[in-house]
């Protein structure tokens, strides 16, 4: 549902038909009186052509080669779409046909009756089809064996596909949305959108058509006008030039059944100008789609990602459709910043005229800014909507080399061709907004050269391929070729580096063996064409999802290590907070093993360097409770990013831009997780997510990291960093509230998310930066600064000014502690390799303590150590892990990578927050400390 900026709405004609039932509370007075647009079906945006309408529509029945074959046929006579039989399973599917054809061979309405062969006998097979004005229906009918579930208890008709072969249609314009509703769920959390029906719109050139004219069929005149049609399913996101996704449903009689719909009058050509207006939910209802509330309402601007420069007047556009036989319906119009505060509240009424497709009702809502984020709803008599808006300034990114910024998933336009789906944004809109998120690396060559040296952004390529790819040599062709293909690609997108291949490490196989046959039959062969070509761009090796030493380990052993320049790693995160470094699924501890790997194999001058985070992610699959809801995504957005610079990773490619996949951009699904990885919601407008990602990428900016905060207080976390212009900023959280997230859940999967601008409850701290004079939240915004003291939960806040940048930490910190172990300090032992560590125990019994220093030999190390309760001084032996006096400080796992090396010191304790929570909250005591 994406907005083009140069494909505002027009229209032919406007009329004021609107008033403000309630004005109270409403901020912006053109949100009272606003204005009303008609959209008649003969109306067209600037976008697309206008719609020809191609006459009542007509089956004709035969086809040589094709038993069964049904095509649509324009009053004309044009055929624009062949349909044929249908593919049960990947190996059973339909053959020879018995056609009932009242027509008999001649162009009707129907209803023409197909009886196939199926080639398992013990299935069955037969369509209707009747066409009624513009608008072509097929009834299918199947039986199965059995039960019709497979072994795993799994529909065996789930992956059923019609055949359907479009005649003479526009090749570039097919394009798949679905239709939507918002509902909400009774067990409470956020709503949801759900999808109801399956909208494939396809486009025909008429030449010779007229303004207000029929598919004539002839020459002449080359007027653009255009022929759309849309065929509807009610399931079902793929498809091929020859086949198209819709699976059946059982009935109670056990007959599966599924219904399609094909039409091509104008109301289609109205709905398709919606979806290229990035107004997907409304173009479904305009259609009549079954499942959608009446009417139903939507709400979008003119913005492309509702993203603006400068706080202000901003108009939103209502729109209803989907009405039948009201004359005037009730509106509101609600929007929250992200503290709560209603910024607009009203009521509308509209009249609807009986020629309208759909009314659209401008709405003027004031954002505030110079930084914000906001959610607008809007509601009608039996449906809503929401969309979002967000505020922050431009600024001016310094170079590629400089910052870590950079972006992965799919995006909407492609100049390499590949396998995605076509998107409605424009490229320009699109990059103007990498532009303004400061990303200067893509995943993917989705520039070309010129381009990306134009816009500096830095651009890779990942060539893919599965184990065993080449074993038989007679298919699929030989790996120079695969090879030569892709280094052909990325030379001329002049990409900077190429990531060879992709998460073999998730394969059930053996991970020595894949990693054998990655390093000898791909990671060596590759190499060696890109010197023989004398290619300057660098190689990584496969990203491995989650850490896996072992796969590294095989390459270096099988001589594959000297060959890279940099490793990749895609660091997964569970429902932890990004700095948690416990358990598997966690960023911060898998990004250290990386980059402790790495410094720890730095061998020879040409082991490799660079480490990548090449897939990292905030995933807000909605009331999940192992996933982020909204605002605690933009938490872990600016965290990661500033954790990421703080471990010394070359670039951070996020995944992605935008919910959706990359076959169905403009899908949704509120139980996939995979559709909810952007920073923008599906319709294109942002999540919290989008400006926290903006407001770190503008600090990290030519950013050096100095070192971890040394704080007094158990439960204050920090990160110090000097800009190019000498000053200090750093980034302070609490974690007070523990380390996981939505820890109260059950033993089922659903957990009800708070909205995203309903601040947590949660515990703070009072803390003292000497020399502060500004303290900004996760989305630049402007937070109270009393006397240097900033309030510090656990959304991390940004505190600048003239901040001494030798100071390791704040000096006065008041505030509750999780775990109470207090004054923390270390000093080197006697003993070569001893450290020695004193604090007070408050806890009331023995408190166990981790100490970590400097990775050895590539891992990242642990020393424990118990202590006695109160005051304490214990010698802990940390061996090769404590660092040397003058040793780099890019040596240690932890802490400073400018300033001198530290040591961590933590305890942790778990408990359950309620009495049927699944799992117990993580509580830490943490200490950095300079050695």
């Amino acid at each position: 549902m994406a907005k083009s900026v140069k494909k505002k709405n027009v229209t032919t004609r406007r009329t004021f038909l609107i008033g403000g039932i309630t004005g109270a509370g409403v901020l912006g007075a053109a949100a009272v009186g606003g204005g009303v647009l008609l959209r008649n079906r003969d109306d067209s945006p600037s976008g697309l052509p206008a719609p020809v309408d191609p006459g009542p529509l007509q089956l004709q029945v035969g086809g040589d080669g094709h038993p069964g074959r049904v095509t649509v046929v324009t009053t004309a006579g044009r055929a624009l779409i062949h349909f044929d039989g249908y593919r049960l399973t990947s190996s059973v599917g339909t053959r020879g046909a018995d056609v009932d054809d009242p027509g008999d061979g001649r162009p009707g309405s129907g209803p023409v009756r197909v009886e196939f062969e199926v080639t398992d006998p013990d299935y069955t097979a037969s369509v209707t089809y009747r066409a009624d004005g513009g608008r072509v229906t097929a009834d299918w009918e199947f039986t199965t064996p059995g039960d019709g579930l497979d072994d795993a208890g799994d529909p065996l008709l789930r992956g059923g596909r019609i055949y359907r072969t479009l005649v003479d249609a526009r090749t570039d314009a097919e394009l798949h949305v679905p239709a939507s509703r918002w509902l909400r769920d009774d067990r409470g959390g956020v709503p949801v959108q759900e999808r109801v029906a399956e909208l494939n719109f396809v486009e025909w050139d008429v030449p010779g058509s007229t303004n207000g004219g029929s598919d004539s069929g002839d020459g002449g005149d080359d007027t653009a006008r255009r022929l759309y049609g849309c065929v509807t399913t009610a399931a079902g996101t793929s498809r091929s030039d020859t086949m198209l996704q819709a699976a059946p449903t059982r009935d109670g009689d056990g007959t599966w059944r599924c219904h399609l719909e094909f039409r091509a009058d104008t109301t289609v050509g109205s709905a398709r100008h919606l979806v290229d207006d990035g107004r997907t939910l409304l173009a479904g209802a305009v259609l009549g789609t079954t499942g959608l509330p009446d009417p139903t309402v939507d709400v979008t601007t003119s913005s492309t990602y509702n993203v603006f420069t400068d706080g202000g007047a901003q108009t939103f556009t209502v729109g209803l459709a989907g009405y039948s036989g009201r004359s005037t319906t009730v509106v509101g119009v609600v929007a929250r910043d992200f503290d709560g505060t209603e910024i607009h509240r009203s009521d509308h009424e509209v009249r609807i005229p009986q020629d309208a497709d759909h009314v659209d009702t401008e709405v003027t809502i004031d954002l505030p800014g110079p930084r914000s984020w906001c959610s607008v709803e809007v509601t009608g008599a039996d449906s809503f909507a929401r969309t979002a808006a967000a505020v922050w300034p431009d600024h001016e990114f310094g170079p590629a080399d400089r910052s870590i910024i950079g972006l992965g998933g799919f995006a909407s336009t492609t100049t390499d061709g590949g396998s995605q789906s076509p998107g409605l944004e424009s490229s320009a809109a699109e990059r103007t907004l990498w532009r303004r998120l400061g990303v200067r690396h893509l995943r993917n060559p989705w520039l070309t050269a010129a381009e990306s040296a134009d816009l500096g952004i830095s651009t890779a390529i990942q060539p893919s391929g599965a184990p065993g790819k080449f074993d038989d040599a007679s298919g699929g062709g030989s790996f120079i070729e695969w090879a030569g293909s892709a280094l052909d690609r990325g030379e001329a997108a002049g990409v900077a580096h190429y990531e060879l291949l992709n998460e073999w490490d998730l394969s059930d196989g053996d991970t020595v063996k894949l990693a054998t046959e990655y390093t000898d039959r791909w990671l060596v062969p590759f190499r060696a064409e890109m010197d023989r070509r004398g290619t300057d761009a660098t190689l990584l090796a496969m990203p491995l999802a989650g850490w896996d030493a072992g796969f590294l380990d095989t390459i270096r052993d099988r001589d594959g290590w000297d060959l890279l320049d940099g490793i990749a790693e895609h660091a997964g995160r569970g429902n932890y907070v990004v700095d948690y470094d416990g358990g598997q699924w966690n960023f911060l501890g898998q990004v250290r093993a990386a980059r402790a790997y790495l410094d720890g194999h730095a061998t020879s001058a040409d082991s490799p360097t660079e480490l990548w985070l090449t897939e990292t992610y905030a995933c807000t699959r909605p009331n999940a409770w192992w996933y982020d809801d909204e605002r605690t995504a933009a938490d872990s957005v600016l965290l990661t990013l500033m954790l990421a610079k703080a471990e010394g990773v070359t670039g951070v490619h996020w995944y992605q831009l935008a919910d959706g996949l990359w076959y169905d951009k403009y899908g949704v699904d509120p139980a996939q997780a995979e559709y909810h990885y952007g920073l923008l919601h599906v319709d294109r407008s942002p999540k919290p997510s989008l400006p926290a990602f903006a407001f770190a990428a503008e600090m990290l900016d030519g950013a050096t990291f100095l070192g971890w905060i040394e704080s007094p207080h158990p439960d204050l976390r920090g990160l110090r960093f000097s800009r190019g212009d000498g000053a200090v900023f750093w980034v302070l959280w609490s974690r007070q509230d523990g380390y996981l997230t939505n820890v109260t859940h059950g033993s089922d999967s659903y957990f009800p998310h708070p909205e995203a601008w309903i601040p947590p409850d949660g515990a703070s701290l009072q803390v003292a930066v000497p020399g502060a004079t500004s303290c900004r939240d996760v989305l630049g915004r402007d937070l109270p600064l009393d006397d240097g003291t900033a309030t510090v939960t656990g959304s991390p806040v940004v505190v600048t000014g003239d901040i001494d940048a030798d100071l390791a930490g704040p000096r006065d910190v008041d505030g509750e502690m999780s775990v109470d172990l207090t004054g923390v300090s270390v000093r080197r032992g006697d003993a070569p390799g001893t450290l020695v560590v004193s604090g007070v125990n408050g806890t009331g019994g023995r408190l166990g303590l981790r100490v970590t220093g400097r990775q050895v030999r590539g891992e990242v190390g642990e020393t424990t150590l118990t202590v006695a309760r109160g005051e304490f001084s214990e010698t802990v032996d940390l061996g090769d892990a404590l660092p040397g006096d003058s040793e780099s400080p890019s040596a240690t796992a932890v802490g400073a990578r400018e300033g001198r090396p530290q040591v961590r010191v933590m305890a942790q304790r778990r408990q359950k927050v309620t009495p049927h929570a699944a799992e117990s909250q993580a509580y830490r005591a943490e200490y950095y400390r300079t050695v």
